[in-house]
């Protein structure tokens, strides 16, 4: 991903409140929100349905963990 697509992502990510799906290794990996839950960030791999619940999307960003990394040094590496 380069920068442009993840700055457009990540607005989409924290000010939009969207669903956001991204591939890494052509694997599904899930950004999505609790509605229920005004500070509900999850990071869902597809496979599994394992999920990471945070606060915060900059929290995502930084503990969120994508194939033992943060998520935030993975976003070179989406599609």
């Amino acid at each position: 991903m380069d920068k442009e697509t993840w700055e457009e992502v990540r607005k989409a990510i924290e000010d939009e409140e969207q669903e956001v799906l991204l591939y890494y290794n052509d694997e599904e990996w899930w950004v999505s929100r609790l509605y229920s839950e005004e500070k509900s960030f999850l990071l869902t791999r597809g496979t599994d349905s394992y999920t990471q619940k945070f606060e915060t999307a900059e929290e995502l960003f930084t503990k969120g963990t994508v194939d033992g990394k943060p998520f935030i040094e993975r976003v070179k590496d989406f599609d």
